[in-house]
C-alpha cells in the first residue's frame, strides 16, 4: 500500500501533462470507434479485435541498427504528446533512439523494417521518464512516461485513453475489466508468425 503513493504522484502527473498538452487530440477520452459485441474472455488465443477498438493502444517497439524494429512492449496514449506504459520495458533500453513508437495498429509485425502506412503513424520517443522509486528487483513502482516528437494526431483509430480521478481509490465492487494488446494468439505458439494477424 506503501508504493502506491509515489505511483498516485506520477498519475498525477501525467494528469496534469494530459490538461496542459492537449492540442491535437482535445475531446472525452476513452472512446472506442468500434466494438466488439462478444469479447473474448482468454488471454492467449482471445478474440481478434476491430481496427479502432482500442484507439489509445500504443505499440512500443525497440530500434535497431539495421532499421528492424521489434514489439516488446504495450502502453496507453494519454494525449498528442505523452503514452503511459511501464518502466521495466526499459531495463537496459533507457536511450530515446532506441525506441519507436506505432500509434493506431491492429495487427504488429515482429521484426518489420518498412515505414507505417496510414492510418498507422510512427513516432520518436523525445523523453523516458521512469518512476523515481521504480526497483527492477521487485518491480515496484512499474511505471513510466514518454514524450513523443512529433505530436501524434488523433482521429478514427488513434485516440487517448482516460486515468482514473486521483481520489478514486480502489473499486468498491465487481467490475467488467478488459485486457488488449498483441502477443501470443497460441498456447507456446512461435515468434516467427511475419504474416499472421497478431504477431507480437
Amino acid at each position: 500500500m506503501f508504493e502506491m503513493l509515489p505511483t498516485a504522484i506520477l498519475l498525477v502527473l501525467a494528469v496534469s501533462v494530459v490538461a496542459k498538452d492537449n492540442a491535437t487530440c482535445e475531446g472525452p477520452c476513452g472512446l472506442r470507434f468500434r466494438q466488439n459485441a462478444h469479447g473474448g474472455a482468454r488471454i492467449v488465443g482471445g478474440q481478434a479485435a476491430q481496427h479502432g477498438a482500442w484507439p489509445w493502444m500504443v505499440s512500443l517497439q525497440v530500434f535497431t541498427y539495421n532499421s528492424y524494429r521489434y514489439h516488446t512492449c504495450g502502453g496507453s496514449l494519454l494525449n498528442s504528446q505523452w503514452v503511459l506504459t511501464a518502466a521495466h520495458c526499459f531495463n537496459g533500453k533507457t536511450k530515446v533512439y532506441d525506441w519507436r513508437l506505432v500509434f493506431g495498429a491492429k495487427e504488429i509485425t515482429y521484426g518489420n523494417n518498412k515505414p507505417v502506412k496510414p492510418p498507422l503513424q510512427e513516432r520518436y520517443v523525445e523523453k523516458i521518464v521512469i518512476h523515481e522509486k521504480y526497483s527492477p528487483m521487485t518491480e515496484g513502482n512499474d511505471i513510466a512516461l514518454l514524450k513523443i516528437t512529433p505530436p501524434v494526431s488523433c482521429g478514427r483509430f488513434i485516440g487517448p485513453g482516460c486515468l482514473p480521478h486521483f481520489k478514486a481509490g480502489l473499486p468498491r465492487g465487481p467490475q467488467i475489466c478488459w485486457v488488449a494488446g498483441w502477443g501470443y494468439i497460441e498456447e507456446k505458439g512461435s515468434l516467427e508468425c511475419p504474416a499472421g494477424p497478431l504477431c507480437p
